[in-house]
């Protein structure tokens, strides 16, 4: 059983099911990890499984700070994927570059979490055979400060960008806008960039991608 943690970073600035099941591997492409304004963390993690996902904590304060924003993530998660994901009062103490496992996100609030770039907040991912399998994430508490200026959207963005690399996706190497003139959320290198939204189409194609790669995944590792 393979098993690789990966690492990605969000700083301000920012750094940083199928339709078909067939029976034999040789009738599947090789599964779609990148596209246009997307990009999946291949071959780390190139889909998501059907298991449940829990959100966690570090501790109380990170519980307390940041529970009522990771409720929409969630939801907006689980609208996006099909998987259940709940946030829950546990608390599971992360250490940056270990990994956190069993369908785990566990998030800590705490001021400049990465001490060589003060501004960023960052994830560590795991994952399991090619499957997402959990992740730790640092938000950087210093977005609310008062001196800081930082919104409440941008902060919403900052924890959506973080999340997204927990289950798999990473930073596009295009960086294209939609009809109304927008970047991917995964692609904004500076909070200006990230404004009031949820998850791009661009983001959502990769969501799609996340769950119709798992057909593959389960023919090739049968």
């Amino acid at each position: 059983m393979k098993r690789i943690a990966i690492s990605t970073a969000f700083a301000l600035t920012l750094a940083a099911g199928a339709a078909l099941a067939p029976t034999d591997a040789h009738s599947l492409t090789a599964p779609a990890t990148a596209g246009n304004g997307w990009k999946l963390n291949s071959p780390r993690i190139t889909h998501i499984d059907t298991k449940p996902w829990v959100i966690a904590f570090h501790d109380t304060t990170s519980r307390t700070k940041l529970t009522p924003y990771l409720r929409n993530t969630a939801a907006e998660l689980q609208a996006n994927l099909g998987v259940k994901f709940t946030v829950t009062t546990r608390i599971v103490p992360v250490t940056r570059g270990q990994c956190v496992r069993g369908h785990v996100i566990s998030y800590r609030y705490m001021s400049k979490p990465d001490p060589t770039r003060s501004n960023a907040s960052f994830t560590g991912a795991c994952g399991i055979n090619g499957a997402a399998d959990g992740a730790y994430v640092y938000i950087n508490s210093d977005y609310w400060l008062k001196t800081r200026n930082f919104s409440e959207p941008v902060r919403m963005n900052v924890i959506w960008h973080e999340s997204a690399h927990a289950i798999g996706l990473s930073h596009p190497a295009t960086c294209p806008r939609d009809r109304y003139g927008r970047q991917p959320l995964m692609c904004a290198d500076t909070y200006k960039d990230l404004r009031t939204r949820r998850y791009s189409s661009f983001e959502q194609t990769a969501f799609r991608h996340l769950v119709t790669n798992r057909t593959y995944a389960t023919v090739v590792n049968r």
